[in-house]
């Protein structure tokens, strides 16, 4: 069975519209994510039995497969086993384990009641979403922010004023920049064609195309940071991209509070996803203090 093909811009629209159907918080489910991310997992799809099929032949970690999701949203238990059984062909015909990946915890019952006993479940706390009050990140008030409102007045004392602009057509040559900049230190040794530079690079060059917000932060009369997300749902904005010189200390609290403040108001929470098992990463997100995290797991079959 081949009928799996590569996500391309035409999908956007179908993919849209089905991941809006879809009762998620978790960062995967935008088709912006999917598209700047398609190379790194070397995404494939297609739709069996009305539900969304993704599959992961990465280069980096073994293949999997995404939750398949209904089209509609709604979940059918009989045609959610017949495009379970289509993924396990595919898998098999292409000698792959059958592996089930990113599964929210709400979800597992599903592949319970499809395999029951024949599957080992393993938590994936490194791709487990940090969800967070827009509230807390907007105000930083309270004791447990008091590190954080620091940050920000050591920032203040040094640079003075600084200047928060909106990204545009006319700007995004400046988060390109900075991208790079940041590349040069963080990714030398990575294959360009899956990076992190690369998939960013994926929003700036369709920015017209996709439903996003981003913010740059001038300092000393230089952009020296830039973040993009959007709304993940009605409820949540999700951050795609957040890079800045680190050689100016608070630059990264700094635009993460004004770019909620002047983007993201009007939701109750900002989804900034995963640590990726990053020590530091980890550190920094539970620094922020989440309201909940969106647990993600390893579904292994068994035969």
């Amino acid at each position: 069975m081949d009928t799996f093909k590569k996500i391309t811009l035409d999908e956007q629209a179908l993919f849209t519209e089905i991941l809006n159907a879809t009762d998620s918080m978790a960062s995967e489910y935008t088709f912006s994510y999917l598209y700047m991310w398609r190379r790194n997992y070397n995404l494939s799809y297609a739709i069996i039995e009305d539900h969304l099929c993704l599959v992961s032949r990465s280069k980096i970690y073994p293949a999997f497969s995404f939750c398949p999701l209904p089209v509609d949203g709604n979940h059918d238990p009989v045609k959610f086993e017949k495009a379970i059984e289509a993924i396990e062909s595919y898998f098999e015909q292409n000698d792959i384990p059958v592996l089930f990946g990113r599964i929210e915890e709400k979800k597992l019952p599903f592949f319970k009641e499809v395999y029951g006993d024949r599957i080992q479940i393993e938590s994936l706390d490194s791709t487990s979403d940090y969800v967070y009050n827009a509230k807390d990140l907007i105000t930083l008030e309270g004791k447990k922010f008091s590190k954080k409102r620091n940050h920000i007045n050591q920032f203040m004392r040094r640079y003075g004023e600084y200047e928060y602009t909106p990204v545009n057509e006319s700007n995004l040559h400046e988060c390109k920049r900075i991208l790079e900049e940041w590349a040069e230190k963080n990714e030398t040794n990575i294959d360009e064609e899956i990076s992190e530079k690369v998939a960013c690079k994926e929003l700036c060059n369709n920015w017209g195309t996709f439903p996003l917000k981003g913010a740059l932060i001038k300092v000393n009369g230089r952009y020296e940071a830039f973040t993009i997300g959007e709304q993940l749902n009605p409820e949540a904005a999700v951050i795609h991209i957040e890079k800045g010189n680190t050689d100016i200390h608070g630059i990264y609290t700094v635009i993460n509070r004004d770019f909620c403040a002047n983007e993201w108001s009007q939701v109750k929470y900002i989804n900034r996803q995963e640590d990726l098992g990053i020590k530091g990463l980890r550190k920094s997100k539970l620094s922020y203090n989440p309201a909940f995290m969106v647990e993600k797991f390893l579904v292994k079959v068994s035969h």
